[in-house]
């Protein structure tokens, strides 16, 4: 049995982890973590990453080394900004990011084609954005693609 990660008080991982090139599914939720460990973007294997309720304030460019990655979950941290190397990440299937500091995004965010939709049910594939404190409306933030969308989902 593995030893469960989430739910504990890790505010870092050993480096020894980056030899994990085969893990695909990585649950850090609910800890101390500042910065995602360095040793995570060597686990190019991974499709989920849920780092939900930690300290977080930043993603490090290197997330574009996760080039499976279909799941990243950083909801209800304090993360200001997200690199635009994100929008590199072509599986992107859902990315959680309720509940931060977020007041914009990358205007390259459109080229995330899997992401198609604005999500409202956790359990929804596409982008989840709410309760941060964006400066413009969520339409105007999400130019290309998604506004596009967007207008098509919002109700009248």
């Amino acid at each position: 049995m593995k030893p469960p990660l989430a739910n504990n008080q890790i505010s870092s991982l050993p480096s020894s982890l980056a030899a994990m090139h085969h893990l695909t599914k990585l649950n850090l939720s609910h800890n101390r973590i500042v910065h995602i460990p360095t040793c995570v973007y060597s686990m190019k294997g991974l499709v989920f990453l849920h780092l939900a309720c930690n300290r977080l304030e930043t993603i490090a460019d290197q997330i574009q080394d996760l080039v499976n990655l279909k799941i990243l979950i950083v909801e209800g941290n304090s993360i200001h900004t997200l690199p635009k190397t994100l929008c590199f990440l072509d599986s992107l299937e859902l990315l959680n990011v309720d509940f931060n500091e977020l007041q914009n995004v990358p205007d390259e965010m459109y080229q995330l084609s899997r992401l198609r939709r604005l999500a409202c049910h956790p359990l929804d594939k596409g982008l989840h954005i709410i309760h941060n404190p964006l400066l413009k409306p969520i339409h105007e933030v999400l130019q290309g693609g998604l506004s596009a969308l967007y207008n098509y989902l919002k109700p009248t």
